[in-house]
């Protein structure tokens, strides 16, 4: 064996390393625009829930006020039709 030969017979020289780190920087910036696009998509999410809260919001006092008022007529018919 002389000084050239690796023990296990593999050599990474520098093209090899410059190589990946470009490829790693290619996928760094690809996922940073990813990052970008969801967080897009959340902040458009979030803007629609907030949107429907509200249109919710605009029905439940009357839905509240009609089941109230029901109950109340329900009870004065029942008191009616046992005390008569």
């Amino acid at each position: 064996m002389d000084d050239t030969e690796e023990p296990l017979g593999v050599r990474i020289g520098a093209r090899e390393i410059y190589d990946e780190v470009v490829g790693l920087r290619g996928d760094v910036q690809r996922l940073g625009q990813q990052g970008e696009s969801v967080d897009e998509t959340l902040e458009d999410h979030e803007t629609r829930i907030r949107g429907l809260e509200s249109e919710r919001g605009k029905f439940v006092l009357p839905v509240a006020l009609i089941t109230a008022v029901a109950t109340v007529v329900a009870a004065g018919l029942t008191v009616a039709k046992l005390a008569g």
